[in-house]
C-alpha cells in the first residue's frame, strides 16, 4: 500500500512539473440574439428580431499539460437582442438586455504553434434583465441560472489570447415576456482578446 500512495504522489508531482498555468484579463465583444418560437395571443404575435451588441470583461486562467489545456474564465456579460410585437397594424420592436456572470470552462487543444481548437460547457448567473421603454426590470421571466455551451477557435500571439466563440443554450434562459409563454435561448457570437501576464 504504501508503495502504491508512493507511486501515486510521484506520478502527481511529475505531471505537475510538466503542466504550465498562466492567467490574465480578458476583454471582448458580442452580437447576441434572443431566439424563441413564433407566438400569437388575442391577434398579437411576438418574435424574434434582430441581433444587438454587447461586451464582457473579466479574466481568465489556463492549465496546459501536453496537448491539451483547460481555460476557466469569469466574465461579467452583457448580451440582449431585439424582440417583435405585432398586432396587424404596427410592430413594435424591443430591445432587451441582460447582466449576466458567465463561467465557461473550454477544453481544448493546440497546433501549429499558435492556433487553437476549444469547447466546454459555460454556467450563466442573470443579475438583473430590462425592456426597452419599460421602468421596471423583467427578471421574473428568465431564469437565475442556466447552463450552456461554448466552442470556437483561437490564437496566441506573444502574451495576447484571441478567441473566436460561439455560445448557445442548453436549457431555457426565459419562459415569460410580455404576458407570452417562451422558450427563450439567448446565444451570441464572441470576440475576446485576453492578456498573459505570466
Amino acid at each position: 500500500m504504501k508503495k502504491v500512495m508512493l507511486t501515486v504522489i510521484a506520478a502527481l508531482l511529475v505531471s505537475t512539473s510538466y503542466a504550465q498555468f498562466t492567467m490574465g484579463p480578458k476583454v471582448g465583444l458580442s452580437a447576441s440574439k434572443i431566439e424563441l418560437d413564433h407566438l400569437t395571443i388575442d391577434g398579437q404575435t411576438l418574435s424574434s428580431g434582430n441581433a444587438t451588441a454587447g461586451f464582457h470583461v473579466g479574466a481568465f486562467a489556463r492549465i496546459t499539460l501536453g496537448g491539451l489545456y483547460i481555460q476557466p474564465e469569469a466574465l461579467f456579460t452583457q448580451t440582449g437582442g431585439k424582440v417583435e410585437l405585432d398586432n396587424g397594424v404596427f410592430k413594435d420592436i424591443r430591445e432587451l438586455e441582460f447582466n449576466k456572470l458567465d463561467v465557461p470552462v473550454m477544453v481544448g487543444t493546440k497546433f501549429a504553434g499558435i492556433f487553437r481548437l476549444q469547447a466546454g460547457p459555460t454556467i450563466s448567473i442573470l443579475l438583473d434583465a430590462e425592456a426597452e421603454g419599460l421602468d421596471q426590470e423583467i427578471e421574473s421571466g428568465y431564469e437565475d441560472a442556466t447552463i450552456g455551451y461554448q466552442a470556437g477557435v483561437g490564437v496566441d500571439l506573444w502574451n495576447l489570447v484571441v478567441d473566436v466563440k460561439y455560445e448557445g443554450n442548453l436549457s431555457t434562459f426565459g419562459n415569460e415576456l410580455f404576458g407570452f409563454e417562451t422558450d427563450q435561448r439567448n446565444n451570441q457570437w464572441i470576440v475576446s482578446v485576453g492578456f498573459k501576464l505570466f
